[in-house]
């Protein structure tokens, strides 16, 4: 995946806390982790904490540190209504979803 691809991120990491959710699996922080998306800690920070404080994800909190940031899993991860609401209404999403599609039909493992 692109490093510069912000919503394609976001995009996948709520996808993933979703797909949980309706599995019926608690979700590992691991399964949204910058090394599964090959793109630079800060990066997934800058992400991640958009995503807290827009409220699409709960379980998670994150705090300043002296060296940057750093997220702490306060209970179970998962993906808010606010997050599902964002996958179904947001059409850029509905494209990104089509691409990713493809993606995954050509790269296994994504």
């Amino acid at each position: 995946m692109a490093k510069d691809d912000y919503f394609r991120l976001v995009y996948a990491i709520l996808k993933e806390l979703y797909e949980c959710k309706k599995a019926g699996e608690k979700a590992e922080l691991s399964s949204i982790s910058p090394q599964r998306f090959k793109i630079p800690d800060s990066y997934w920070l800058d992400i991640l904490c958009n995503q807290i404080d827009e409220g699409r994800i709960k379980g998670i909190k994150y705090a300043a540190t002296k060296t940057g940031r750093t997220v702490t899993q306060t209970g179970d991860l998962d993906i808010t209504e606010k997050g599902m609401e964002y996958l179904q209404d947001n059409s850029m999403m509905k494209k990104v979803a089509d691409a990713l599609k493809t993606v995954k039909d050509i790269v296994p493992g994504i």
